[in-house]
């Protein structure tokens, strides 16, 4: 019996080429097989997955931080260099990805001499995908601390109405806000108006940490702007990419499918096989048997 798994080959008209892309599309970080051309490629795309999770993770234990200041009055000192801490390493991290992504990225008279090569079209995917997750990864991250500074101006706007300087507009607000001073900003506000001590050093905080996580905010938009323009305009291949990857995926589902049922009908025709040799054997030993049960007979009858 023939195995003829090779013909389920046959009605795909895909070429070798676009095999092997499929392939590089739908890896894993850590299953490149050692010793492979691209070996270094993927290790460097794994270490760049790895980098990227720890940023996410980061990125959360920044939230809850954030969410625990803004619950405490007057948070302790402690606990917001705990979070200014926090923010320095989410920008390290957003650093160390911004040059990692660049030591991936196809160089542009590469790309163009082996457009259609599936190594060039493999690395561009993998470095698409990667400055995608990145981008979206930072942005929630500005976008939160954005969150996070208006729900401290809140805050001071609601003390200041308890300390009844509720007659400061906003614009005043963010002018005093954008001063850089704490010091002169709440004598500005406070001049002709009693508080006590506590409101006081609430406000001063407040400004404080508005001031730092402004800084913040700018130093992580700039880490990430070179690759936001580029990854809007890869946005359609990108697309495209994940397009691909889903269909890829699929194709590998199938094509596993069909490699089992064709081994199942492989050993079916085996034991086919197997019972029509036993047959044809038995019946050739029966043919060999016979004669040699008249040779009495055919003695006796020589003999009178």
């Amino acid at each position: 019996m023939r195995d003829r798994t090779h013909e389920l080959r046959q009605g795909d008209d895909s070429s070798d080429d676009e095999d092997k892309e499929r392939v590089a599309l739908v890896v894993h970080p850590g299953t490149a097989r050692l010793g492979s051309p691209d070996d270094e490629f993927f290790q460097k795309v794994g270490t760049i997955r790895q980098t990227i999770v720890k940023l996410e993770n980061k990125v959360r234990e920044l939230e809850k931080q954030q969410v625990t200041i803004l619950a405490t009055p007057l948070p302790e000192e402690s606990m917001k260099q705990d979070l200014q801490n926090l923010r320095d390493e989410i920008k390290q991290l957003g650093r160390d990805i911004r040059a990692q992504l660049k030591a991936i990225e196809p160089q542009k008279e590469e790309a163009d001499e082996n457009y259609n090569s599936v190594n060039t079209r493999m690395r561009k995917t993998q470095h698409g995908i990667l400055s995608q997750q990145f981008v979206e990864l930072i942005n929630k991250c500005n976008s939160m601390q954005s969150e996070y500074r208006e729900k401290n101006v809140e805050r001071i706007r609601r003390q200041l109405k308890i300390t009844n300087a509720g007659m400061v507009s906003d614009e005043e607000l963010e002018q005093m806000l954008d001063s850089g001073q704490s010091e002169v900003f709440v004598s500005n506000i406070l001049k002709d108006t009693q508080v006590t001590r506590q409101a006081l050093n609430e406000i001063s905080a407040r400004h404080s940490e508005i001031q730092q996580l402004e800084r913040s905010i700018r130093e992580l938009h700039e880490i990430f702007t070179f690759l936001a323009t580029e990854v809007e305009i890869q946005g359609e291949m990108i697309n495209r990419i994940e397009k691909n990857i889903l269909s890829s995926a699929d194709y590998v589902e199938r094509g596993q499918e069909h490699v089992k049922v064709a081994l199942e009908n492989q050993k079916k025709a085996r034991k086919n096989q197997l019972k029509l040799t036993t047959h044809g054997t038995y019946g050739d030993l029966t043919e060999t048997v016979k004669p040699t049960r008249r040779l009495p007979r055919l003695r006796s009858w020589v003999s009178t």
